[in-house]
């Protein structure tokens, strides 16, 4: 009968907290870029100027379409024949937030779309201007329309991230293999880092709904 032993935590334990740090840091940089290019997009999406409007289209329907793995890929081997030189964890920040950003894009497109005419007629009378009225009005209602849609985007996000080990990044699974390779203990190995994924999204989860329940609004 197989017994379970996690003594290699001992030895490993701390190869395996950096490479936690490490995955902390990807989504961290991943979630400011995913976010902010994702609105830029939606605003994009949004504009009756129809070249913009196509651009932006076109970028998102991209990265949509084409395997995450495909787009690291080509980030980390195809950049630098250009000359684009970055290093392993900067290049996986990198392509983990442009392609969060189409998810991201299409979430807060639809909570642009659910505001309605007359927050932005109710602006104008008052005398504020397109950017003012965007700023003031529209984008923090589609934020909070579009928040649970955003935080299931992001623990996607988390999850997405251990793809990363695959260019070289000795996140959560790149800690892990090195460990197997070194203690033959997978079964052990990878139930601690399901747990480990398991608890993380289960924190972002509880606490986001605490947060939704302050913003939710109702149109």
């Amino acid at each position: 009968m197989y017994k379970l032993n996690f003594n290699f935590l001992n030895r490993y334990g701390d190869m395996l907290i950096e490479g936690m740090k490490t995955t902390l840091l990807i989504v961290l940089g991943c979630l400011v870029i995913g976010f902010l290019l994702g609105t830029v997009l939606a605003l994009c999406r949004q504009s009756h100027n129809k070249l913009v409007k196509g651009i932006a289209t076109i970028f998102v329907d991209i990265l949509r379409n084409t395997p995450f793995l495909v787009q690291l890929f080509f980030f980390y081997y195809g950049l630098p024949v250009l000359g684009i030189q970055t290093g392993a964890i900067s290049t996986a920040i990198i392509a983990l937030g442009i392609n969060t950003s189409a998810q991201n894009c299409e979430i807060i497109r639809s909570g642009l779309m659910a505001v309605k005419k007359e927050y932005y007629e109710c602006a104008a009378a008052l005398g504020y201007g397109k950017v003012q009225t965007l700023q003031l009005f529209v984008l923090p209602i589609a934020f909070r329309l579009a928040f649970k849609s955003l935080v299931n985007n992001f623990i996607n996000l988390v999850l997405t991230s251990s793809v990363c080990f695959s260019i070289t990044v000795v996140e959560t699974m790149g800690a892990a293999k090195i460990i197997v390779g070194r203690t033959s203990r997978p079964f052990e190995i990878y139930l601690l880092i399901l747990l480990c994924y398991c608890i993380f999204t289960y924190i972002i989860s509880f606490l986001a709904k605490l947060v939704d329940k302050k913003i939710h609004i109702v149109l």
